[in-house]
């Protein structure tokens, strides 16, 4: 994905237009919706695994979808790339219990994880 990645449909179908953009610059995704920021997911790469470790949606677009939107977006985006991911995020985690299209690049978490040295 990249600044002009087509504008899709958000989880409302007659809301304001959304995207989910890569900004490798700045290790995250980020939605816009109707043009304006309304959330992140925050990602490490670590021995070739994107690591999701936080997500924050702005206040007035929490409980409409926007989060789940960014974050099918940004999982669709790194296996469009060829890419693995894993999460520590606890969002990211949650909703990796709910929805599985992305199951197959799911990746176990990098050892740098695993022994809590990105926590530290």
């Amino acid at each position: 994905m990249t600044s002009d990645a087509p504008r899709t449909q958000g989880p409302d179908p007659d809301g304001p237009p959304t995207e989910v953009l890569l900004r490798p610059e700045r290790s995250r995704y980020e939605i816009l919706v109707g043009g304006r920021l309304a959330g992140i997911a925050a990602f490490t790469e670590i021995d070739g695994v994107t690591v999701f470790t936080h997500t924050v949606v702005q206040d007035e677009f929490e409980g409409q979808g926007y989060a789940s939107a960014m974050v099918d977006g940004a999982i669709a985006d790194v296996v469009a790339r060829g890419g693995r991911f894993a999460a520590i995020c606890p969002y990211v985690r949650h909703w990796l219990t709910k929805f599985h299209q992305h199951d197959a690049a799911l990746a176990p978490l990098p050892t740098a994880v695993a022994g809590g040295r990105l926590l530290d």
